[in-house]
């Protein structure tokens, strides 16, 4: 059947000079042309044809590198030109950041591309000047609630990764979001690679879809036979792995590496993934040292001085690896590294599938993961594989990309995997934390005034269309006003619901409603670090995306636990309700923010507790939000006492620094190092800061003659008397 298709799809054939009359200006046409880009491939020439030009809703399932971004652009620009905002969203902060790279180019013909994507109690009317607006799903459901001036110009919404629909966290978030647009009347464009049922998605937004394998670099697909010793591809051909080093993946590995193809490995492990990336790169010669130079400077900005020494030693042999645990600069290094072909080899956790654009020749990819839940290693799904796969073949690098399939069962196994449809993907909206989570989003945002105009926004969501009821979510609304009439997160007067003043700053600083009834049932009577920081980590909304500890690290600190809870200090297990493991994984994840706050070195943090820096900036940018957040929520209650203490708080972890030195992290290029070292020599201000000599800083630990004049004239700029 795909062959069929694949043919009928090669005839589709469209000049980028034909989308002149389709509405689009002939300067973008002019500027795709300068590109080399003169004919749509047959993806975009059949989006065209089935009206996401002229407003018709869409659905693109199509493989990875099919052009879809192109399509999303197109409509991005004409709905431009039709005078309306377009808005582009992504799952994923560095994915938001890529779109946003690429549509800037778009400023040649006049078109201003913004980006938002933190800050969820912000309105942000400054992004009324743009014309195409990227952000994340969370963001932009968050400018949904607080209805900035220019969302009602929103006129084409394109939403990238669309199987994220299925996950039990930002499903509900798509859903809700399209089923706003549908009640508008915006027109939305899906954009998924895999999935296995997109005309559903297509048939629930109403509209049309293009599904086809077509790729501009073709995938074959394979599997290693230990036993044979032999890779079999679904094109018929076999190619034998001579090396023999007792481990399958490495012995593929460095099979590839001998063919000079570039791979990526995705393996479900983060310490083998590390493990992986040292044990191969103890096999490899050294890097040209003017070929990685300048990615080894680049890492002298790194953090964490573990991650750099060790990143540094596997860059000098062409390899690398990626996962939720690396910092910023480092999954930076690694991205552009493995781009421009330094790196010959990157093992990878699947966030980097679902992540920036990174194909490669040959992706190597295992097909089992450890399920803590069922004690034992499970098989994943086959759109997990399918989505790995995917990023093989490297678009005018490669005529053709591989596949393998490396620790299957049997071969019966690899075979399901290889001829398997990804599965159907379901809407997630019908939970107790999902229904009251946007529930009171549509009381707080006056869409909905009772439960009767809940159900009919809940009614046109994907998780209602699947259920082939109008109905599917009615008797759980009910239960879900209880708990917010409970809370005191909204109010009934004269038969209509109304969100309260907690009700809306909770809506709008996106908190969970029982990440506040948490806070307002266990915080401590008066301020603690310790205290405040342990409730925060055991509230919904931190537990559901804090990183994981091993076991035998939270054991270790049982009794630290324990005896500060008998004193006071934090919350005893019986006060929160939470099961106790889950109360002693909190406390653990508070002493990181404890050690944090009081400048403990990053190092120290990442050893003590045996997690990434990338794992220490996600703990303490959620930490932040949502201390911040219940700041303004203390604001609304009326203890001024805990309102002043939980902001400065949320500023200390954002620096990482006790509370004397947080004048100091104002400036720009003072971080939590820095703002010490100046503390330790006597300049404890900004003033004292502008009136130190530059001598003075120049001479000073990590400052230098550079960073002292960048210092010097951030000061200035700000009007104070600068001493030099």
């Amino acid at each position: 059947m795909d062959l069929i298709r694949l043919n009928l799809y090669k005839r589709v054939e469209m000049r980028v000079e034909e989308l002149i009359s389709k509405g689009l200006p002939e300067s973008y046409v002019r500027v795709l042309e300068a590109e080399g880009i003169t004919t749509l491939n047959p993806v975009q020439a059949d989006a065209v044809n089935k009206g996401v030009l002229e407003g018709r809703n869409l659905v693109v399932s199509t493989p990875t590198a099919s052009g879809k971004t192109l399509i999303a652009e197109m409509l991005l620009v004409k709905t431009v030109v039709n005078e309306g905002i377009g808005v582009y969203l992504t799952p994923l902060k560095a994915l938001a950041s890529e779109k946003h790279g690429e549509f800037n180019r778009l400023s040649r013909i006049g078109l201003k591309a913004g980006i938002t994507t933190g800050d969820y109690d912000n309105p942000a009317e400054e992004l009324r000047d743009y014309d195409i607006i990227v952000a994340t799903y969370e963001r932009f459901d968050s400018l949904l609630r607080l209805k900035p001036s220019w969302i009602s110009r929103v006129k084409a919404i394109v939403i990238d990764e669309m199987h994220t629909i299925g996950d039990p966290d930002r499903g509900p978030i798509i859903e809700m979001i399209v089923a706003r647009a549908l009640k508008a009347g915006v027109q939305i464009l899906g954009l998924s690679a895999t999935i296995g049922n997109p005309h559903h998605l297509a048939e629930w937004i109403k509209g049309g879809l293009v599904d086809t394998p077509w790729r501009p670099v073709k995938l074959v697909e394979g599997y290693y036979s230990k036993s044979l010793r032999k890779i079999f591809f679904d094109n018929g051909v076999e190619e034998s792995v001579e090396v023999n080093t007792g481990d399958r993946i490495l012995d593929v590995v460095l099979h590839n590496l001998s063919m000079d193809y570039q791979t990526i490995v995705f393996i479900h492990n983060r310490r083998k993934v590390e493990e992986y990336a040292e044990k191969v790169s103890l096999k490899l010669p050294p890097t040209p040292e003017e070929e990685v130079e300048d990615f080894v400077a680049q890492l002298s900005e790194d953090p964490s001085s573990m991650e750099r020494e060790f990143l540094t030693s596997l860059l000098r042999r062409g390899v690398g690896y990626h996962h939720a645990g690396l910092s910023s600069v480092g999954r930076r290094v690694v991205e552009e590294a493995f781009r421009s072909r330094v790196l010959r080899i990157v093992f990878a956790t699947p966030t980097l599938a679902a992540g920036v654009n990174l194909p490669a020749r040959r992706v190597v990819v295992s097909v089992k993961r450890y399920d803590a839940s069922k004690g034992r290693t499970v098989s994943i799904s086959v759109s997990e594989y399918k989505q790995m796969a995917g990023r093989a073949g490297r678009p005018r690098y490669d005529r053709v990309g591989e596949s393998i399939i490396v620790d299957a069962s049997s071969d019966r196994e690899a075979v399901a995997f290889l001829r398997g449809r990804p599965e159907e993907v379901r809407g997630k909206l019908a939970s107790s934390r999902n229904l009251r989570i946007h529930a009171l989003s549509l009381l707080a945002s006056r869409e909905a005034a009772s439960i009767e105009g809940l159900n009919d926004i809940f009614s046109l969501t994907f998780s209602a269309y699947y259920a082939g009821s109008k109905t599917f979510l009615e008797s759980l609304t009910g239960e879900t006003i209880n708990y917010l009439l409970k809370t005191n997160m909204v109010v009934e007067k004269n038969g209509f619901l109304e969100a309260t003043s907690l009700g809306k700053i909770t809506s709008y600083t996106y908190l969970d409603p029982a990440t506040v009834d948490t806070w307002r049932r266990i915080k401590p009577p008066l301020p603690s670090d310790a205290y405040v920081l342990h409730v925060v980590t055991i509230t919904p909304d931190f537990l559901r995306s804090a990183p994981y500890i091993p076991s035998r690290i939270i054991e270790e600190f049982e009794e630290g636990a324990l005896e500060m809870s008998r004193h006071g200090i934090i919350p005893s297990p019986g006060r929160v309700e939470a099961d106790y493991d889950d109360w002693l994984a909190s406390y653990v994840y508070a002493m990181i923010l404890v050690d944090w706050i009081n400048e403990t070195p990053e190092d120290a943090i990442i050893s003590k507790y045996s997690i990434g820096p990338g794992d220490l900036f996600n703990i303490k940018e959620t930490a932040t939000w949502i201390v911040s957040s219940l700041a303004k929520i203390e604001s609304v209650l009326g203890d001024r006492r805990m309102y002043r203490h939980l902001q400065r708080l949320s500023m200390r972890l954002e620096e990482g620094v006790k509370e004397d030195a947080l004048e100091l992290t104002r400036v720009e290029n003072i971080g939590r190092v820095r703002a010490r070292i100046l503390i330790e020599h006597g300049i404890k201000s900004i003033n004292d800061l502008a009136e130190a000599p530059l001598e003075k800083l120049s001479s000073l630990p990590r400052f230098g003659p550079r960073v002292a004049r960048s210092v010097k004239e951030w000061l200035r700029k700000r009007g104070y008397t600068v001493k030099e």
